[in-house]
């Protein structure tokens, strides 16, 4: 007869996985801007030394559920720069985050990457005219973002102990590139982290990109 676990080994599963959800809920919370980045630091060290099922669902007992995302219609392309929201927020912490395909990038995007490998694509993206501010914050994590050539890219990013390479002033070539009227600005700090903008062809595919 096989035995089964031990009550003293259950409650670390289950406990373990509790924590894991409670991340995710608190990152989706502050993507969803009802988080401050102070209050998320916060909660997550909370999280990392709770020492119960109790203390970990404290931590979000105040939140409210997040509604489920309403089914998507169908738009035309000519109008989705148009439903390009003035700001979002990208949480990674320890994974592996990609943002790419068809999908509408705001004028600006608050990135904050923590021991994760991120990839910000805008080669199929609907892009608005004017300044895209990327606002990069990144600790011991690599930041990639993938643009279409032509497009403006001016890279304002700090580095501590990192490497931040690509981008650069808007030039002759560029002027009339990609998209007229449209610049990316890369803003932001990396901290023992790596920062870095490649330029690829729209008719290569996310999935072809072999990294």
């Amino acid at each position: 007869m096989s035995s089964s676990p031990s009550p003293e080994q259950r409650p670390a599963v289950s406990f373990v996985d509790e924590r894991e959800r409670v991340i995710r809920l608190l990152s989706d919370h502050f993507a969803n801007d009802r988080l401050s980045l102070e209050e998320l630091e916060s909660r997550m060290d909370l999280a990392y030394k709770a020492g119960s099922l109790a203390d970990l669902q404290r931590l979000t007992a105040d939140l409210p559920n997040i509604a489920a995302a309403p089914v998507a219609v169908p738009t035309p392309p000519e109008e989705l720069a148009a439903l390009a929201p003035d700001r979002e927020r990208l949480f990674a912490v320890m994974s592996e985050t990609h943002r790419r395909g068809a999908w509408i990038v705001p004028q600006r995007l608050d990135l904050l990457a923590l021991m994760s490998d991120t990839t910000i694509d805008l080669t199929q993206a609907s892009l608005p005219t004017g300044i895209i501010d990327i606002h990069v914050r990144s600790i011991c994590a690599a930041v990639k973002i993938v643009v279409p050539p032509g497009l403006q890219v001016v890279n304002r990013v700090s580095s501590l102990m990192s490497s931040v390479r690509g981008g650069g002033e808007p030039n002759e070539q560029t002027a009339g590139g990609w998209k007229a009227g449209t610049v990316v600005r890369l803003t932001g700090w990396a901290l023992m982290a790596e920062v870095q903008t490649k330029v690829r062809r729209r008719e290569r595919l996310p999935s072809d990109e072999q990294e």
